[in-house]
């Protein structure tokens, strides 16, 4: 298995993996990707799918920056990234935004988003932010974060539905970037 890095994904054969991947695992978010207009929305409190697949959050992830896992060259897992994004509704500073992981079930426990997550590090320089958000359920990705040295920036309580809360993350690079 190795990682590689896009500015923009354009290789068709990629982007069928990373379609196949967000098809498979839609309804894995809450809410699922279906129900979503892009990929920072704010207001995550309709569960309702616009569509029955998630088409129109793909079309927004396909401009955004990718690590893409290959194993055998088939897709097994991707990050997609806004660099230099600011996020209006936190503290207006510029920041490398983590939109979206997915890793395929039989390639979890593999380390691979730790990976995709040291790599975006290595690419900043002290002071520079790594931002993302997720559920407040989602603790297989909030334990990921804390081992990475993420804190906790924002809680937005029940925005996913009674009891699921948005909670922001972020990691401030220190001089050794891992």
């Amino acid at each position: 298995m190795h990682i590689e890095h896009y500015d923009r994904l354009t290789d068709e054969r990629l982007l069928d993996g990373v379609w196949d991947l967000v098809c498979r695992y839609d309804r894995a978010f809450v809410p699922p990707l279906s129900a979503r207009e892009n990929t920072y929305q704010f207001n995550l409190s309709n569960h309702e799918a616009k569509s029955s697949a998630p088409k129109q959050y793909f079309e927004e992830l396909k401009g955004q920056a990718f690590f893409v896992a290959l194993e055998n060259d088939r897709v097994v897992g991707f990050m997609s990234y806004r660099p230099n994004y600011v996020i209006e509704d936190l503290n207006n500073e510029k920041t490398m935004y983590v939109t979206t992981i997915i890793v395929a079930e039989e390639q979890r426990g593999k380390g691979i988003t730790t990976t995709f997550y040291k790599t975006l590090f290595s690419m900043l320089k002290k002071g520079e932010s790594v931002t993302t958000r997720t559920w407040s359920t989602n603790d297989s990705h909030i334990r990921i974060l804390h081992k990475l040295g993420f804190r906790e920036i924002r809680r937005m309580e029940d925005s996913r539905g009674e009891g699921i809360d948005t909670v922001y993350y972020q990691k401030i690079i220190e001089g050794d970037s891992n």
